[in-house]
C-alpha cells in the first residue's frame, strides 16, 4: 500500500512540474513590452469611397490604442520611448447585401473594413509582422434608420478590426 501512494505521488509530483506549457502571457520575442500606434491613414481610393465615413482612420486608431490598454500585453509608449511601432493604413471600407426580401431589396448589409499594416521593431528597424489585407466587419438591418444604423455598424467594425488586430499581433507569438 505505501509503495503504491509513493507511486502516486509522484505521478503528481511529475504532472505538476511537467505541465502542460498554457500560459495566458503573451511570449513576444525581442524583449518588446512597449509599442507606439501611428496614426492610420485613409488608402481607399477616391472613387471606392461611397460608403466611407470621415474620421474613421481616427476612431480606428483611438480603439487600437485602448485595445492595447485593455489587453495589457503591449504597454502603449510615444515612438521615441517605444520598442516597437505599429503603422496601419485603411484601405477598403465597404458594404455588401446579406439578406434580401421578397422583391430583392436588402434587407440587412455586411460592412467590411480593411486595413494593411506593419509592426515595426524600433531598435532594428525590422519588420517583424506585416499584413497586406486585414479586416473587421460588421451587420446592420435597413431600417427607419439606415444612417444611424450604419454608423453602429461602423464603430461595431472598428471594434471588431482592433480586438482582432491586437489578438494577431499578441498571439502570432
Amino acid at each position: 500500500m505505501l509503495r503504491r501512494v509513493s507511486w502516486i505521488w509522484a505521478l503528481a509530483v511529475f504532472s505538476f512540474l511537467a505541465g502542460c506549457g498554457y500560459t495566458q502571457e503573451a511570449q513576444i520575442p525581442g524583449g518588446i513590452k512597449t509599442i507606439a500606434v501611428r496614426p492610420f491613414k485613409n488608402e481607399i481610393p477616391p472613387k471606392e469611397q461611397f460608403a466611407y465615413r470621415p474620421g474613421l482612420e481616427v476612431e480606428l486608431t483611438n480603439a487600437l490604442i485602448d485595445r492595447f490598454i485593455f489587453d495589457g500585453n503591449l504597454k502603449v509608449a510615444d515612438e521615441t520611448k517605444a520598442d516597437a511601432v505599429f503603422e496601419g493604413a485603411i484601405i477598403s471600407f465597404e458594404q455588401e447585401g446579406l439578406r434580401f426580401d421578397r422583391l430583392e431589396s436588402v434587407e440587412e448589409y455586411r460592412l467590411f473594413l480593411v486595413v494593411k499594416f506593419k509592426l515595426i521593431d524600433q531598435r532594428t528597424k525590422e519588420i517583424l509582422m506585416e499584413e497586406p489585407n486585414f479586416s473587421g466587419r460588421a451587420e446592420f438591418f435597413v431600417n427607419r434608420n439606415p444612417a444611424g444604423n450604419r454608423r453602429l455598424a461602423a464603430n461595431s467594425a472598428t471594434f471588431d478590426l482592433a480586438r482582432s488586430l491586437v489578438d494577431r499581433i499578441v498571439e502570432e507569438w
